[in-house]
């Protein structure tokens, strides 16, 4: 009898044993999960931010939108991107897009962004509202613009897509006169009541 009920007890510390042991394993495999799609989102995050300084940033006139390759950024027209682009690999991202810390009208590095990712992030750009400027010259040619980021992280299964809405303006000459609109990034545009930077964002995945 005292065999018998050592065995018992044996046999019931085993299995409160291996149930830790699963539940231990599981517990680690959750937070390692978590952790790669933080690291994908602030690798998104990251892209995002570079994309969105560099276009609210650059001289010139507005860059054409295109549905075909164009020299330079290309800007997609509305309509012109899938619906669910979230899904597509990293080559649809690289073909379409550009990676994050090479302006894509120079193809000059001006800096590295990874976000500790094995793959740089990749950005993207789209027009999907246009407000044309007034004829006696009292605003300027408005455009909002819909800028997506993908971010990786230290596997090929952490993935983040996040987006967001712009807006800026460009004057008809291209001048690089400081608009004051209380922005925290500089926005070329020759009126003070342009307006400039970040309207909305979400994640999509």
């Amino acid at each position: 009898m005292v065999l018998l009920l050592c065995l018992i007890f044996l046999t019931a510390l085993t299995l409160l044993g291996l149930s830790a042991s699963a539940e231990a394993i599981l517990q680690n495999q959750l937070a390692a999960n978590l952790q790669e799609t933080e690291r994908a989102k602030q690798s998104a995050l990251a892209a995002l931010n570079w994309a969105e300084s560099w276009l609210l940033t650059i001289d010139g006139s507005a860059p054409e939108n295109c549905t075909t390759d164009c020299a330079g950024l290309k800007v997609h027209a509305p309509g012109d991107l899938p619906v669910n682009l979230e899904t597509e690999d990293l080559p649809w991202w690289l073909e379409h897009g550009y990676e994050a810390g090479i302006d894509p009208l120079s193809g000059e590095r001006l800096s590295v962004i990874t976000g500790s990712s094995i793959v740089p992030p990749v950005w993207l750009i789209e027009v999907v509202h246009e407000v044309p400027p007034a004829d006696d010259g009292s605003t300027d040619l408005q455009i909002w613009y819909r800028i997506l980021a993908r971010g990786n992280g230290r596997t090929d299964t952490g993935i983040s897509v996040v987006e967001s809405i712009v807006v800026r303006s460009w004057s008809d000459d291209g001048s690089n006169a400081q608009a004051e609109t209380g922005s925290a990034i500089p926005c070329p545009g020759s009126m003070p009541s342009a307006q400039c930077g970040r309207v909305a964002w979400r994640e999509l995945r």
